[in-house]
């Protein structure tokens, strides 16, 4: 189940563009890389604080609006913040990426047996550690960063996928995205803080007889969301 939502995200990720960060050919391609791995997905399942006491409600909600709502654009409300995706309208990019996410949406789908609300209820949650959490930060500001530049540039979505740019908005992308990659591969631990979590909790759902643990973060003054670019390029 991890690695079909894995796939999801590579229609999300960076305008469709950026997925070799999360790719598992292209990320295992050195020991240190997967040796980076490791140590990632250690520091994402040590729990340093008890459960607390709670129905789950507010994340089998957004779980189940993710896998079976069967609305690429809710899925993109349930999965980034709220920001990202104003600055996703901004550029014109929201109708283009959520059809991207429908077809990888549709093509993982097709192997896996259809599920109704029914299949997936919660089954506990824990803490995630500092450490991780702070490489989710940076990530998710990285990854935001891409969208605002765009927009506070005037760069549309279309001029980016034409590669109708200008010099300076082509060094403006350029810019952006090398820093995206940098903060993918671990290389650059300290980007500017755009994106910051009110709290993250690692959570077990059941699903179809089988239990999985997915990532769910909340942004101030936002609802719960579903984790997907952290899961695409930490693999954790």
């Amino acid at each position: 189940m991890k690695k079909m939502l894995a796939f999801f995200t590579a229609a999300i990720c960076c305008l469709g563009m950026l997925t070799a960060c999360g790719n598992s050919e292209s990320s295992n391609n050195s020991d240190s890389q997967a040796s980076d791995k490791a140590a990632t997905s250690s520091a994402a399942s040590e729990s340093e604080e008890p459960a607390r006491e709670n129905s789950g409600d507010e994340y089998t909600e957004v779980f189940r609006t993710f896998f079976i709502g069967k609305d690429p654009i809710q899925m993109l409300e349930v999965s980034l913040p709220d920001v990202v995706i104003e600055s996703m309208e901004k550029i014109g990019a929201v109708e283009s990426i959520s059809e991207a996410l429908a077809t990888a949406a549709a093509q993982s789908m097709s192997a896996v047996p259809v599920m109704d609300a029914g299949m997936i209820e919660y089954v506990s949650e824990r803490e995630c550690t500092p450490e991780f959490r702070s490489r989710l930060e940076n990530l998710y500001s990285a990854y935001y960063n891409i969208y605002r530049t765009m927009d506070e540039s005037g760069i549309s979505y279309e001029e980016y996928i034409t590669g109708n740019l200008d010099e300076n908005g082509m060094k403006l992308l350029s810019d952006v995205l090398d820093r995206y990659e940098r903060v993918c591969a671990g290389e650059e631990t300290e980007a500017e803080q755009l994106i910051s979590f009110e709290d993250v909790r690692l959570v077990t759902f059941s699903m179809n007889g089988g239990q999985t643990e997915f990532l769910m973060y909340k942004v101030s003054g936002e609802g719960w969301k579903l984790d997907t670019i952290g899961l695409a390029v930490f693999e954790y």
